[in-house]
């Protein structure tokens, strides 16, 4: 063989070699260009790795969490009273955060979790402040929240969530319940107690439910009577079959910090509520602020309101925090939910946004207020004075 030839296959190998090592590149790195989009072997796995934590927060989520922040991770706005911050809300993840921003976001989720928030229910869960979460569990719901696949992973927490709370066997409706229905037929009544709640709908994060609590049972005729649309649900219909699931758990009821405690991770204490001091008269224009968790009204903290009999009073309703807040009078009857109820509207307000509420009563009175997602730390009394 002449050298020619030689050289000509030297040079042709090197450019198969060349051409491989390209081929390679492409293959563990990934292509863009052209209208071609390959993802590559290291992308797919980062993906794959990606997926997975979402799932396992996801499983962590529906273990740990769903009591105060609600079965879909949106607290408020799926069921009012939960206390928890809405988390599944496109606010948290791309594309509306840049890659800046979802870094932004997990290092503030990642503290809250680790450290929890003085001044509310929120508890530390990290193994170092006594809580039974790892680094690497927590930074797993940071990616449940802050993921590209966040969205396919809230599915996966409403999906186990459901299947921790059903029943076994499982139990389903027997007739159709109206709205206004207190009396609800199924197909087992076995295992039941009177004072358990029970949970119809919610079997997709987009769906609906009801929370029922149970008053009495009548185990020959197979049903139960109830009382409709409680902890902060609403009353709903019900096809026949429908399933029926335990109802959630209570939310705690603890300030994390009170003082006299310990906080953890070298936080302070959580500031007294403090005690309202004199009446503050009120008339005409009103702005009553709503914080992280607190109303107040010039420097007063939860103030006792006095208006006359017959003043009307245009309250606006800042929310200053960060939480959701709105502000609800509970009327002369004193009982909240009722049909005197005078509520901020919106009746949910995000933080920096702002409600409205007009309020006019003609007959002495005295009566509480509160919000509805901060109820024992956001509340106060009003006179209406003759």
């Amino acid at each position: 063989m002449n050298t020619a030839k030689q050289i000509n296959i030297m040079i042709g190998l090197m450019f198969v070699g060349l051409f491989g090592t390209f081929l390679y590149f492409i293959f563990d790195n990934g292509f863009n260009a052209f209208g071609i989009d390959f993802e590559g072997r290291q992308n797919a796995a980062s993906v794959r790795q990606e997926k997975t934590n979402v799932e396992r927060g996801a499983v962590l989520f529906a273990l740990n969490c769903r009591a105060c922040h609600g079965i879909t991770g949106q607290g408020a706005l799926e069921r009012a009273g939960l206390p928890g911050a809405p988390l599944n809300i496109d606010d948290n993840r791309p594309p509306e955060l840049t890659e800046a921003e979802v870094a932004a976001k997990a290092d503030r989720l990642n503290g809250t979790i680790t450290c929890g928030r003085v001044g509310t229910l929120m508890p530390p869960w990290a193994r170092d402040e006594n809580g039974p979460l790892n680094d690497f569990q927590i930074g797993q719901l940071v990616m449940l929240i802050t993921s590209e696949f966040s969205e396919e992973g809230w599915e996966f927490a409403v999906e186990d969530a459901n299947h921790a709370d059903d029943f076994a066997p499982s139990k389903h409706l027997h007739k159709t319940v109206g709205e206004n229905d207190t009396t609800i037929e199924l197909h087992d009544v076995s295992e039941l107690l009177v004072e358990d709640t029970l949970r119809i709908g919610g079997d997709a994060i987009d769906e609906p439910y009801e929370v029922m609590l149970i008053v009495a049972i009548d185990e020959d005729a197979g049903s139960v009577e109830v009382e409709r649309g409680v902890m902060g649900s609403a009353a709903l219909e019900h096809e026949d079959g429908a399933k029926i699931y335990n109802g959630p758990q209570e939310p705690p009821d603890t300030i994390l910090g009170l003082p006299g405690t310990t906080p953890p991770c070298g936080q302070k204490n959580a500031q007294p509520v403090a005690t309202p001091g004199p009446p503050i008269q009120i008339a005409g224009d009103v702005e009553f602020k709503m914080g992280d968790n607190f109303f107040g009204l010039d420097d007063a903290i939860n103030p006792t309101l006095e208006i006359a009999a017959g003043e009307t009073v245009n309250f606006t309703v800042p929310n200053i925090g960060t939480n959701i807040h709105n502000l609800r009078f509970a009327g002369p009857d004193g009982e909240y939910e009722t049909d005197d109820d005078f509520v901020s509207d919106p009746d949910l307000i995000s933080g920096g946004e702002q409600g409205t509420l007009e309020f006019t009563f003609g007959e002495a009175a005295t009566f509480p207020y509160r919000c509805d997602f901060h109820p024992k730390e956001m509340l106060g009394e009003v006179t209406v004075t003759g």
